[in-house]
């Protein structure tokens, strides 16, 4: 009888995973092709994730350089902005953006932009209706009216 008990959990349970399977991981097909001698951080500018990793300059809008990158285990991607009126002001974030429907990271670089890296097929809607613009299929951002300091 305890035998039947258990074979019953374990069909219960393969059934749980075959009607409801896990969500669809995070992909970034960007980061497939080839690099070129644009996919370079300026000098200066912290390459992440730590350790081997690929990187691609995936835009350049409005004077902002947005660079994609993905640790070599394909487990963290991360997203820097380079502002090129003001290259101090640069900044990187990373998330591990477990699925098809979550942000992977959002960052800023106050009075000048901020930004939001979402996985290929990522639903855009409420960062539209948020005010921000798309820079690139993966790369959404909504510039800031000003830097702290400028006129």
């Amino acid at each position: 009888m305890p035998v039947l008990i258990i074979l019953a959990i374990v069909v219960a349970l393969a059934l749980g995973v075959l009607l409801n399977p896990l969500p669809k991981p995070a992909e970034l097909a960007v980061l497939d092709r080839p690099a070129t001698a644009a996919d370079t951080l300026p000098e200066g500018v912290a390459p992440v994730p730590n350790g081997e990793h690929t990187l691609r300059l995936v835009a350049d809008a409005d004077d902002i350089r947005y660079f994609v990158s993905r640790n070599a285990e394909g487990t963290t991607s991360c997203l820097t902005v380079y502002p090129d009126k003001h290259p101090m002001q640069w900044v990187a974030g990373c998330g591990t953006g477990g699925n098809s429907d979550q942000e992977i990271t959002r960052i800023g670089s106050n009075g000048i932009v901020t930004a939001v890296l979402v996985p290929d097929g990522y639903n855009t809607s409420e960062l539209e209706q948020g005010g921000f613009k798309k820079v690139h299929d993966n790369v959404y951002a909504a510039r800031t009216p000003r830097v702290p300091g400028s006129f």
